[in-house]
């Protein structure tokens, strides 16, 4: 077990277990041309280009949740072992490398222990820890240099929702032991601290209140475990990391140190979850109750994603043009390469958002200069109810004719 994993000692024996299956194994990359790792990005890129593609050969999208666990365990162990072993000279690589691994390792688990608990599906388990791995290896949202302040943000509100939801399962269920929701509470908020470091390597000022705040999270519920007011401290500890974090006054939220520095989310009667509001150029949005009738279109693969939320005003020359404007990823778990587009006429009296489509930018170790595969920009529309009576689909096509 890596030395930076921390927190509680009985976590050990989650991760033992799977000792006793068959190991996986990394191999390292080639190394020639990277000066010994003085060329940080190169050699960055290569190792975790190289960690993700063998996670994904050795534990595949339809694994056991026991399988992708432990072969990502594994696998990260002895990818961490060989960056301490081949770049010993160069620390900050070796750094940057091993909160690679643990941010993966960690995630992982996350999603193992919230299945575990029956918390969530196998499915949902292996979509999610597909797009986890690829996520951070491929199509990243923070990086070691360059990372918008606002992304953390963003990474922060979405961990602090899903810490909110652990408290309220743990004080609406007896099913859900202390322990393991202090393991799981403390594994999510390990994966989202090693996940920013890998970035703030060099900010301090976001570092230091992350690690705080996850400090604090873990010793609180640590400390609860088999006491009256476990499930009220646990809605204490996480609630204090909301404030901590991302609510008014929290440093990144409304009003805090970094917080001020960008724009925040906007004030709407109904707000949308921090993952759709991501999707949208800086956060910004508008929620608009049509007055009139509108035509939008909506580009999409197959019959599973025909009925999406996300639509917009434009049309497209080709699939590749809807994939580049509309920052289709192409990395996550069910792609959409945008061969089909279809009319949807939208009535009076539907909830929908307007902005425009945020980019995704590429690339292992930094953030492009510039948009350079997903670079978004056309308008976004989100619909609240794609299946609302009076919304008609028709005109199916091929994207560009």
């Amino acid at each position: 077990m890596s030395s930076r994993r921390g927190g509680l000692a009985w976590r050990v024996e989650v991760l033992e277990v799977r000792a006793l299956l068959a190991t996986a194994t990394f191999q390292t990359p080639p190394l020639a041309g990277l000066a010994g790792g003085r060329n940080v990005a190169a050699a960055f890129e290569r190792m975790v280009g190289s960690l993700q593609a063998q996670i994904a050969i050795q534990a595949p999208r339809d694994a056991s949740p026991e399988t992708v666990a432990r072969v990502v365990d594994e696998v990260v162990g002895q990818y961490e072992a060989a960056s301490r072993s081949a770049f010993a000279s160069s620390p900050r690589l070796v750094d940057l490398l091993v909160r690679q691994g643990d941010a993966t390792r960690q995630a992982v688990d996350a999603l193992k222990l919230s299945h575990d608990a029956g918390l969530i599906g196998l499915a949902t388990f292996q979509e999610q820890a597909f797009l986890e791995v690829q996520e951070l290896t491929l199509s990243r949202d923070v990086w070691p240099v360059g990372t918008p302040l606002q992304t953390y943000y963003v990474l922060a509100r979405e961990t602090s929702d899903d810490l909110a939801s652990i408290a309220t399962t743990v004080q609406a269920s007896t099913a859900l032991s202390d322990a393991s929701a202090a393991a799981l509470l403390a594994t999510e908020a390990e994966a989202f601290q090693s996940e920013v470091l890998i970035a703030a390597s060099r900010q301090p000022m976001v570092a230091r209140p992350v690690v705080a705040a996850t400090s604090d999270l873990i010793a609180q519920v640590a400390a609860a475990i088999g006491r009256p007011d476990f499930a009220a401290t646990v809605a204490q500890a996480t609630a204090g990391f909301a404030d901590a974090l991302v609510n008014p006054g929290g440093v990144f939220g409304p009003g805090g140190s970094i917080g001020r520095r960008y724009p925040q989310l906007p004030v709407v009667p109904d707000p949308l979850s921090i993952q759709d509001a991501a999707t949208f150029d800086k956060l910004q949005y508008r929620q608009v109750e049509t007055t009139a009738p509108i035509l939008l279109h909506r580009n999409f693969s197959s019959a599973s994603n025909r009925y999406g939320r996300f639509m917009s005003t434009e049309t497209f020359a080709s699939p590749t043009e809807a994939v580049r404007r509309l920052a289709l990823d192409q990395s996550w778990f069910n792609p959409n390469p945008a061969w089909y587009v279809e009319d949807v006429s939208i009535p009076t009296g539907q909830t929908i958002y307007v902005g425009r489509v945020a980019a995704i930018y590429q690339g292992i170790f930094r953030r492009e200069p510039a948009p350079s595969l997903y670079p978004g920009g056309a308008p976004q529309y989100i619909v609240a109810n794609t299946r609302a009576p009076g919304i008609v689909w028709e005109n199916f096509r091929t994207t560009g004719t």
